[in-house]
């Protein structure tokens, strides 16, 4: 690893990483071993297993309304502590109970916690990142850490399914505490500069202080336009994902396998956008990648609309979408996220991070409902037509915004420092 991207994995940004790679391992394979166990374990019913697929993003929401203004005011290496370790010890409960009569109602119980638990946990990563590396080495900053993000969703499935197959209900779970276990005491290390609080009588309550953060973002004219562009995008993306399930194993006919091998080539693009936006990528302008990343996201699903022939070709048409989705959209996620970083006053990153994800996420569930719903109302072409022509007509939209404030826009992240291969700086690119 070389470059500015390398150079940021130094000191206590390092720690940090390290903690991620830990604790991200760690919550994406309990994230799929807990549903295997549900289903071939405990033989749960489809409205349980719904149910827990529910507490996915459920808690997102909670955690964000309840603590947005929390990491604005707490010390968050405490806050990282008492997430992953209390991580750890949840999970020991599928082993204590895992042979008992109310097993599945202790399963929700580990799921429903640990949702709420990561969730903390990840708002909080969301404000660590300026206050550790400075504002030119952001951008590769967060594409390292889109990295390990993108490289657990890429191995996790595998990962998770092996360590059920591999050790079963009782010390499968052991293994992912441990793993929560280790991020939580290299958490007791992290030194995080404390940030200036402003005076208490001004600051809102920390229940309140999500709303504060919302009214942030809708006042912001750059924010405000990200922000709804993620709730649309995300809304939509999920409606195309629910209606795709149904299209591959329905009409195309499609194993349940196969389906998931097409999801996993997204994760594989994922990674490579990650390591394209922390090098080159990182060095790209903030315009060109948001516009880059986000066209190649909303209109490579147009594949999957006019995907025809046998059963290797649309499982290639299908792979090649979300290889070149998963690539655009984290191209797009490091820039987004360094920008929103750098436009949030210091004292504000907290709540201003919780109101983003509350506004972001909060679509998805609706998505997940309104693709079902149409789907059958209108049929599964029809409708995953519809979604898609949304998709790139919200992208239209997005451009023309983004590009009215490009100069705005482009001025937000300083350009990391550029050498020659004899060490002699040279000027960065102009912003486009």
């Amino acid at each position: 690893m070389s470059g500015a991207a390398g150079r940021v994995l130094t000191g206590p940004f390092l720690r940090f990483w390290l903690i991620q790679v830990c604790a991200q391992v760690g919550a994406k394979v309990a994230l799929l071993f807990l549903p295997l166990l549900a289903i071939s374990g405990y033989g749960v019913s489809p409205a349980v297993l719904g149910f827990l697929g529910a507490l996915q993003y459920f808690p997102v929401v909670v955690v964000a309304l309840l603590f947005g203004g929390a990491f604005d005011r707490w010390d968050r290496r405490t806050c990282f502590a008492a997430a992953f370790l209390g991580n750890s010890v949840t999970l020991l409960l599928v082993p204590l109970y895992g042979d008992g009569r109310h097993r599945v109602l202790v399963l929700v119980g580990v799921c429903t916690v640990m949702g709420c638990l990561v969730a903390f946990a990840d708002l909080c990563a969301q404000t660590v990142p300026p206050d550790l590396v400075p504002p030119n080495r952001l951008v590769a900053a967060n594409g390292r850490l889109e990295f390990v993000y993108c490289l657990c969703q890429v191995g996790a499935p595998g990962a998770a399914g092996l360590l059920y197959d591999r050790f079963g209900a009782g010390p499968g779970p052991l293994v992912i505490s441990a793993l929560c276990l280790a991020a939580g005491l290299l958490s007791l290390g992290l030194r995080i500069p404390r940030r200036p609080v402003p005076d208490s009588g001004r600051q809102p309550r920390v229940r309140a202080a999500t709303l504060s953060g919302v009214g942030f973002l809708l006042r912001h004219p750059v924010l405000r336009v990200t922000t709804v562009q993620a709730a649309v995008f995300n809304g939509l993306e999920q409606a195309v994902l629910t209606i795709y399930l149904l299209l591959a194993v329905r009409v195309w006919g499609l194993s349940p396998g196969a389906v998931g091998l097409t999801i996993t080539v997204g994760g594989v693009g994922t990674v490579v956008g990650a390591v394209a936006a922390g090098g080159r990528g990182g060095r790209m302008s903030t315009v060109r990648a948001l516009v880059v990343g986000m066209g190649l996201a909303s209109l490579t699903p147009v594949l999957l609309v006019f995907a025809r022939g046998s059963r290797p070709v649309l499982m290639t048409t299908a792979s090649i979408a979300f290889l070149v989705y998963g690539y655009g959209m984290t191209l797009y996620n490091v820039h987004a996220v360094s920008l929103r970083q750098l436009l949030t006053p210091p004292q504000r990153l907290g709540s201003v991070s919780a109101a983003y994800r509350l506004l972001a996420f909060g679509p998805i569930g609706l998505g997940a409902l309104l693709g079902g719903w149409a789907g059958g109302v209108l049929g599964l072409r029809v409708s995953i037509t519809l979604f898609v022509a949304l998709l790139a007509l919200a992208f239209a939209v997005f451009t023309v915004f983004v590009l009215r404030m490009r100069a705005a826009v482009a001025v937000a992240i300083p350009a990391p420092p550029v050498t020659e291969p004899g060490g002699a700086p040279v000027s960065p690119a102009h912003p486009l």
